[in-house]
């Protein structure tokens, strides 16, 4: 089978953690050492659940590397990446492969209609599809 006619939605993670953007960086960084996961996607509130951006390990390495201790406390939504980059649950493994590497970025958010988030693809879960139809 190849990538360019495997829906993204077919190797999406549907557990999508997600923080609000008033939080701080503890916040979000023990939801990702509880869920043993690289991300949390940041919605605006709890009620609209609309996703505004996203935050990585790399972005907490970076808010720690900073040594400067008034980031701890700082709002999320202040230190998070944004705009997120969507993809709809229609898009192939090779489009979203293609828009992971001109971007440069490791995580996808995908198919949220109607403030409705309903996975996300990692650079990991691409590469595990691509290495199994090398052939």
């Amino acid at each position: 089978m190849s990538i360019d006619s495997i829906s993204i939605s077919d190797i999406m993670s549907k557990d999508v953690k997600v923080e609000v953007q008033n939080q701080n960086i503890f916040a979000v960084a023990k939801i990702m050492s509880d869920n043993d996961i690289g991300s949390v996607i940041i919605i605006d509130n709890h009620e609209n659940r609309n996703p505004v951006g996203i935050v990585t390990e790399r972005d907490i390495l970076r808010i720690l590397g900073s040594l400067k201790p008034d980031l701890m406390q700082t709002p999320i939504k202040e230190l998070m990446s944004h705009p997120i980059i969507p993809l709809s649950i229609q898009t192939t493994i090779s489009d979203a492969s293609a828009l992971m590497q001109e971007k440069k970025i490791r995580r996808i958010p995908i198919g949220y209609k109607n403030n409705n988030l309903v996975g996300i693809v990692t650079e990991n879960d691409v590469f595990k599809v691509l290495m199994k139809n090398k052939d």
